[in-house]
């Protein structure tokens, strides 16, 4: 059996996050690191008219290092209004918008601060039912900087690039909406997998041997 895999949480993870869990047979996410800042955590990327576009997050924070658990999402910018706008604008035209529509538009409704952590592992937790993928996790209680007989990949996905994340995706195109106006763009959000193509989605997540 193949170790359990580590890995920390994301916003509306990448491509390449969501093929390393669905390979896994077990998945412990990190809920005892420090919140870093500029990471998958608070963001993520789609395509747009204009070419990729990230979208992030506000949080409020504390005094020095603030535990991931305890990080608690920023309303006065009204930023799920702007992020779901962006969506929509970027994929109102796409093949499957409409089949998933109204089960993420409740998502960006609320307007009360809420923790991030829970925030997006529901979200998560949302967008494996809308690919049809069951998949349980595990959390960490303690932060292990060397953890032993785990395959610890908390640090191989970054917003701002990681040669470590390139290697992990399984690399095959499908269409995208502005295809004509771009060359394919790798390892978007996995809401650009979902509505791009739909119910075939998963089987563009699971790893070939």
């Amino acid at each position: 059996m193949a170790q359990p895999v580590l890995m920390s949480i994301a916003y509306m993870p990448s491509i390449a996050w969501f093929q390393q869990v669905c390979a896994a047979d077990k998945v412990i996410l990190e809920k005892a690191e420090n919140y870093q800042k500029q990471s998958y955590r608070t963001r993520c990327k789609i395509l747009t008219a204009n070419g990729v576009m990230d979208l992030s997050i506000p949080v409020l924070h504390g005094n020095g290092k603030q535990l991931i658990s305890e990080v608690f999402t920023q309303e006065t910018e009204n930023w799920r209004k702007q992020h779901w706008q962006a969506i929509c604008s970027a994929y109102g035209k796409s093949a499957f918008f409409l089949f998933y529509r109204d089960a993420l538009e409740k998502f960006f409704l609320k307007s009360e601060p809420v923790n991030l952590f829970e925030h997006n592992l529901a979200l998560i937790d949302l967008l494996l039912k809308q690919l049809k993928l069951k998949k349980e996790f595990e959390f960490t209680t303690s932060y292990e900087p060397k953890p032993t007989e785990l395959t610890d990949l908390r640090n191989s996905f970054h917003a701002k690039g990681n040669p470590l994340e390139s290697e992990l995706l399984f690399k095959e195109t499908y269409f995208q909406v502005f295809a004509e106006k771009f060359p394919f763009q790798s390892n978007l959000s996995v809401l650009d997998l979902l509505f791009n193509v739909g119910p075939i989605a998963a089987n563009y997540l699971r790893l070939k041997d």
